[in-house]
């Protein structure tokens, strides 16, 4: 990754962030961008503001019944394909 980042390079780099590790570079790079674009401060507060609402609202109906396999199933292999082209 190159030391400086577009914008949505950087929303790339916040969501990938939360959900597993980046390269000490794309750190770096994630972070310059994060101190110059208000913009991206933004959209990562909003991202994390999003994400541990959905953890509250999820506690809250722990005993709800999830989704069945086979759903679970249909939603990754679609995401992977939105993914993948």
């Amino acid at each position: 990754m190159k030391w400086m980042t577009t914008c949505k390079e950087t929303t790339e780099l916040v969501s990938r962030a939360m959900d597993e590790g980046l390269s000490l570079g794309d750190r770096v790079a994630m972070r310059m961008h994060l101190a110059i674009c208000t913009n991206c401060r933004r959209f990562t507060r909003q991202l994390h503001d999003m994400r541990r609402l959905f953890r509250l609202e999820t506690r809250a109906n722990d005993d709800a019944p999830g989704l069945a396999p086979e759903a679970r199933q249909r939603i990754a292999n679609e995401l992977q394909n939105k993914l993948d082209s």
